[in-house]
């Protein structure tokens, strides 16, 4: 077997790592299905906190029954080699850096990690491994062992991204310890439909688009509104904080991963029951062009549900490559779907969910008063 070297890195300061990697989504998060597989030992606490969304937290003088509580993974102590981790991705993708973050474990971080790559190529096999299985596959290094310091958010840039896509990463920490969360930020390996006439969510993550500007990501990231699904709260959407300037608007662009002429846009504020934006305007961008072509105009929209809307005809015969998303004044949106087809005639697959309602449990009672 070939024995191959990590690319090589650059160390991103920590105040420089949103900026640094905004142009690229977590890959390994729990919200877009990223789950530990199986590990060497979770004595302290549990892998899976790797992938938790939000930010880590600290609870001083809550104990649990093998000691205090820890908002990450911590192994035990005295290992002679290292502790490892299997991650599958929530979607498969090419790796461009990653984010360690060591918060609140002061005594007890891990002082080394690496991470290697690979890329499942049976749909059936990697749910069917052993534990012995996974630790015997034909691992690539992605990032070389790199040290860590207490209580810290360390930043590692690969110098380009990886030529190959990833499905699953290896995790390591030399000898053993602690460290409260992964991010593995990349690009989604593009999967769209090969007839290139079929209409779909030209905006979706699964579709290569990512999230390259915005102006305020204080509750959720605007990168959540590229996410399938309806999500499960406020969480998994993008929400800014209460503007008071008058005229204020909150705006992300979304380089799409594919151009491609847009038929009809869907704007979902579930969850967003108190906090919806007033209106939405959505302009795209041909190839190319920095002149931006209005498809959705100030629309309204209300609380806790599905909007779709119709792109006026004369719009359809232009192509484009990015469009941006405003809020007026402010708020949060769950996702936007901006349908269409990379060439003309659009066509509309069999079940297509253009337009349709997906209804959540309680669409139709949120707003009821509760005795």
């Amino acid at each position: 077997m070939t024995v191959l070297n990590a690319p090589a890195n650059t160390v991103v300061p920590a105040e420089k790592i949103n900026e640094i990697f905004k142009q690229y989504i977590d890959l390994a998060v729990a919200t877009r299905g990223g789950k530990v597989l199986t590990l060497s030992d979770e004595w302290f606490a549990e892998a899976k906190n790797l992938l938790t969304p939000t930010a880590p937290i600290s609870a001083p003088g809550r104990f649990v029954p093998t000691g205090a509580w820890y908002d990450g993974w911590e192994t035990r102590r005295h290992n002679s080699t290292y502790d490892w981790c299997v991650i599958q991705l929530g979607y498969a993708g090419t790796i461009a850096g990653f984010e360690i973050d060591t918060s609140y474990f002061t005594g007890n971080h891990a002082p080394f990690v690496s991470v290697e790559g690979y890329r499942e190529t049976s749909a059936n096999a990697a749910g069917a491994r052993t534990h012995e299985e996974w630790a015997a596959v034909d691992w690539v290094p992605v990032l070389s062992k790199v040290v860590l310091n207490p209580h810290s958010r360390h930043g590692f840039q690969l110098e380009a991204p990886t030529a190959d896509f990833y499905t699953h990463v290896r995790f390591r920490m030399y000898p053993d310890g602690g460290v409260a969360r992964l991010r593995v930020y990349g690009n989604v390996h593009q999967i769209v439909p090969e007839n290139k006439h079929e209409i779909h969510d030209l905006a979706a993550a699964v579709a290569g688009s990512v999230v390259t500007d915005f102006s305020d990501a204080h509750y959720g990231h605007p990168s959540n509104m590229l996410l399938p699904g309806r999500g499960h709260d406020m969480s998994d959407g993008w929400e800014t904080k209460r503007s008071r300037a008058p005229g204020h608007v909150d705006h992300a662009t979304i380089k799409l991963g594919q151009a491609g002429h847009v038929t009809d846009i869907e704007i979902d504020t579930a969850h967003y029951m108190g906090n919806p934006p007033k209106s939405v305007t959505i302009a795209g961008f041909e190839i190319g062009s920095d002149v931006p072509v209005v498809l959705l105009d100030q629309a309204p929209v209300g609380p806790h549900r599905q909007h779709f809307f119709k792109v006026p005809t004369d719009l359809i015969e232009k192509r484009f490559a990015s469009v941006k998303v405003v809020m007026i004044p402010d708020g949060g949106i769950k996702r936007v779907r901006v349908w269409g087809a990379a060439q003309l005639p659009a066509v509309q697959p069999e079940n297509s969910l253009i337009g349709v309602r997906q209804e959540l449990p309680d669409e139709h009672t949120w707003n009821q008063k509760k005795n």
